[in-house]
């Protein structure tokens, strides 16, 4: 027998000999035919319906609520997109560097009319990093803002290769070619 086949059996005894140690975890459940999971919802703020029925002011403030889950600010955010004004950006601006509900909270700044929205994600820039960077300058392509060609053309030489395409992606929604 060579060395390598022994190491190789050497270790494979040692996986077999912690799994066999590791405790069993029982699946959940899973849902009967038709049967529908529990909806979610926010302790505080109640379900989708309950939170798409708050006025902007009162979904401005559960964004800055530090005890609001992520679902309530997720919901939020969505309904911003639809009803959020100038006065919604600066609670969802902060919302742009977390990893969780960045997305959310470019949907609705990509959706909110006025510079507001537009100077809130060019400010963003240099702050965020990795897929939440590249997001934030999609979604400076998406408003279609001149205002944005600036800080946008820095980027497309950016040492990251992704930064660089999503910039000059961006660039080119901005402004078509002649």
């Amino acid at each position: 027998m060579n060395f390598r086949l022994f190491a190789l059996n050497i270790a494979r005894a040692a996986a077999f000999t912690l799994l066999a140690a590791a405790p069993l975890v029982t699946p959940a459940p899973l849902l009967a035919q038709g049967q529908k999971a529990p909806a979610m919802s926010d302790p505080k703020y109640g379900d989708a319906a309950a939170i798409r029925a708050l006025p902007t002011a009162r979904l401005n403030a559960l964004l800055a609520d530090a005890q609001a889950t992520p679902y309530a600010k997720a919901k939020a955010c969505a309904r911003l997109a639809v009803i959020g004004d100038a006065a919604s950006v600066a609670a969802i601006a902060p919302l742009l560097a977390d990893n969780n509900l960045s997305i959310y909270a470019r949907t609705a700044l990509e959706q909110i009319p006025g510079d507001a929205a537009t100077q809130a994600l060019i400010a963003a820039l240099p702050k965020l990093g990795g897929n939440n960077l590249i997001g934030a300058i999609n979604s400076l392509g998406v408003r279609h803002d001149p205002k944005a060609v600036d800080a946008l053309s820095k980027l497309v030489n950016a040492h990251n290769p992704e930064t660089a395409k999503a910039a000059s992606i961006a660039l080119a929604l901005i402004r078509r070619p002649l």
